[in-house]
């Protein structure tokens, strides 16, 4: 692999580096921005150009736990490219499910349509979406379509945004 530039995917940056109450252990916050076919999003397709819509891309943020020694061997540092870093290709790998993830003091919340708020869903069970690093360059994000019920206000959205381009 070369290393000075990748060529395989978008790259995946090391954001920020976040110290957690271990010293010798640390949270990468990756972020990896993916272009999305304009299939993917037909609102975007004919708002091309207009803020947060038509730029076809995805934005992808996953935290990785690491050791100060796998900092220090691989030599991270916040802005690189992670993959150069660590010398393997690798990717930020999207599985959506209807299993909620729960920890001491918490609980991941459910997909919602940032437009109205709605919980996303289907067939009346709320959807989980997980972010995670992934080095199976072949391995697929895992979606789930969500109903269309629970994402009215979409078309309240377009229409606002179509009548800013309007004014």
């Amino acid at each position: 692999m070369d290393n000075t530039n990748n060529t395989v995917a978008a790259p995946v940056k090391v954001e920020q580096i976040l110290a957690t109450r271990n010293p010798e252990i640390f949270q990468l916050q990756l972020r990896q921005e993916v272009a999305k076919p304009a299939e993917a999003n037909p609102l975007g397709f004919f708002l091309e150009g207009y803020p947060g819509v038509g730029d076809g891309v995805e934005r992808r943020v996953a935290f990785q736990t690491v050791s100060n020694a796998f900092i220090e061997k691989y030599n991270v540092t916040e802005g690189c490219d992670f993959s150069i870093a660590i010398g393997k290709t690798c990717k930020l790998l999207v599985t959506e499910t209807f299993e909620q993830r729960t920890w001491t003091g918490g609980e991941q919340q459910p997909k919602v349509n940032p437009s109205s708020g709605d919980v996303l869903m289907q067939g009346g069970k709320p959807i989980y979406r997980n972010c995670e690093i992934s080095f199976n360059m072949e391995q697929a994000d895992t979606l789930i379509a969500h109903d269309k019920a629970g994402v009215k206000a979409t078309s309240t959205a377009a229409a606002q945004m179509v009548d800013d381009l309007n004014s």
